[in-house]
Formats: structure tokens, sequence, C-alpha cells
């Protein structure tokens, strides 16, 4: 008789696991993620859709910012020269 309870407890704790998880997965198409920006580097980045306007950045190790030109909706922000000493890059929006 007790094997026959740990059985039915263990095919009942199986299904609300695999309910719980089936829940999880349905709500995750939802949860979109846009990327604003991408493919950056020390020299330039590109504007993706939808985020209005950007424009690249480096932060020299003095902490002088050096900026890159604004770039709307598909388009490209490049630096103007090439930097020495870079502590960080990125993009921002313009």
């Amino acid at each position: 008789m007790s094997i026959k309870n740990v059985l039915l407890g263990a095919t009942v704790l199986g299904t609300v696991v695999v309910g719980g998880v089936a829940v999880d997965t349905a709500a995750a198409p939802e949860a979109k993620a846009t990327a604003c920006w991408g493919q950056i580097t020390a020299s330039k980045g590109k504007n993706y859709t939808g985020c209005g306007r950007a424009r690249h950045f480096n932060r020299l190790a003095s902490g002088t910012m050096k900026w890159g030109s604004v770039a709307s909706d598909h388009a490209w922000s490049y630096e103007q020269a090439c930097w020495s000493n870079i502590a960080q890059y990125g993009m921002v929006r313009a």
C-alpha cells in the first residue's frame, strides 16, 4: 500500500512540475526584447530601427569622451579618428 502512495505522489508531483514548465514556456514568446544598437566596435556602431537617433562614443582612460556621428534608423555612427587608451566604448541615444 505504501509503494502505491509513493508512486501516486510522484505522479502528481511530476504532473505539477511539468505543468509549471508548460506555463512558463507559453509565456516566454510574449516577452520580446529589441536591441537598439549592435555591431559595436571601438570605431563604429549600428543604430537599428525603432529606438530613435544614437551616437557612438569612446571614453578614454583619462576620462575624456569622444563622440561619433549621430545615426538615424538603420545607419552607422562612426568615430572621426582612431583613439588610443580607450577604457570604454558603446552607443547612447543622441
